[in-house]
């Protein structure tokens, strides 16, 4: 079987993420944990004492990044003290945009040269279509630039990757059940339109880029809805090329392998984290 399971056993996991190092990682939205898989098993790292929606480690220096939906901001890894034996520290590192508190952080990613694109969606139920209130934000690799995107008429943005060559910045609208494609041209000017639609489910909440440019879309539906999740993969032409099944609906997160053979998987409403061999 090309699927299997890594570690589970706790209900809300989300956003596989592996660290510099190699070590994969998950958050939990329910309690604030984020966890480290070692052998099969869930370590927990540190908790953010709210609601973590998804990690983000920065590719060049390794540092974690956490979306958290309570605290209404990035949170962002402090130097921690390696004899201490204390969970590291987080602090705050972005909150508002002119003077606005963010309504809570979803999903972010880094680009090559360390700039940063998130979406801000607060909770499922926050924006919807009768309050397309989400928004997708950039910021410049030095902070010194906090720019929108799409300013407050997204329906629940949420899980976004980018292209292999950094051009195109895909984006899960999840209530809208469709994928929004922002396309570099010249550089710095973004344009959005709309790359693909489903139909079926509540909507994708997670996506990724393997390295050839196809995008794996998570399609997320709530417990008792459906019995299997799907994982929709689109080719960069916009063609639906073949769709994954696992095991429960609540599909909350992908994310590949260094070699982009195994995609790793997290289903929210029982907590299993899969991964997927593509060889096989």
């Amino acid at each position: 079987m090309p699927l299997e399971k890594v570690a589970e056993g706790i209900p809300s996991l989300s956003s596989p993420t592996f660290n510099k190092e190699g070590v994969l990682h998950v958050c939990c939205t329910q309690s604030g944990a984020v966890y480290k898989v070692v052998d099969g098993l869930l370590q927990e790292v540190l908790n953010t004492h709210g609601q973590p929606a998804s990690l983000c480690f920065d590719p060049n220096l390794g540092t974690l990044y956490v979306c958290d939906l309570v605290h209404q901001a990035i949170l962002r890894e402090e130097e921690e003290d390696q004899g201490s034996g204390q969970q590291p520290l987080l602090a705050e590192w972005v909150t508002e945009h002119e003077g606005r508190l963010l309504r809570g952080p979803a999903a972010m990613v880094f680009d090559s040269t360390g700039n940063v694109f998130f979406t801000d969606s607060g909770p499922m139920g926050d924006t919807t279509i009768a309050n397309p209130k989400a928004s997708v934000y950039y910021i410049a690799c030095d902070a010194s630039l906090l720019q929108p995107l799409a300013l407050e008429c997204l329906a629940h943005a949420s899980g976004l990757a980018l292209s292999p060559d950094g051009q195109v910045l895909y984006v899960c609208e999840t209530m809208n059940n469709r994928i929004l494609r922002f396309a570099q041209r010249p550089s710095g000017v973004w344009h959005m339109s709309v790359y693909f639609n489903f139909s079926g489910g509540l909507g994708p909440i997670a996506c990724v880029c393997d390295n050839m440019g196809a995008l794996y879309v998570a399609r997320y539906d709530f417990r008792g809805s459906a019995t299997e999740g799907i994982i929709s993969i689109i080719l960069p032409s916009g063609q639906l090329h073949a769709e994954l099944a696992i095991p429960g609906s609540e599909v909350s997160g992908l994310c590949f392998d260094a070699d982009f053979r195994y995609l790793y998987i997290t289903e929210a409403s029982v907590g299993v984290v899969y991964r997927y061999d593509l060889l096989e």
